[in-house]
């Protein structure tokens, strides 16, 4: 006898919760990626400790 198909929309409903349990870590992981590069867009490069430190040595014509 051929088994047809359940029809069924609680079926449906489980298979696409199943796929989308198996594919969230690598959604994570790529939204992970997404976040980081617009961090590294939007986050100023200057690092005030390095600005500090490049700035220690040197002096204006005024402070002489």
């Amino acid at each position: 006898m051929v088994r047809h198909p359940s029809t069924s929309p609680f079926k449906a409903m489980e298979e696409e919760a199943y796929h989308a349990f198996l594919e969230w870590p690598v959604w994570l992981v790529l939204r992970e990626k997404e976040l980081a590069a617009y961090l590294a867009a939007h986050r100023p490069q200057t690092n005030p400790r390095a600005a500090s430190a490049a700035g220690a040595g040197e002096q204006s014509p005024e402070e002489k």
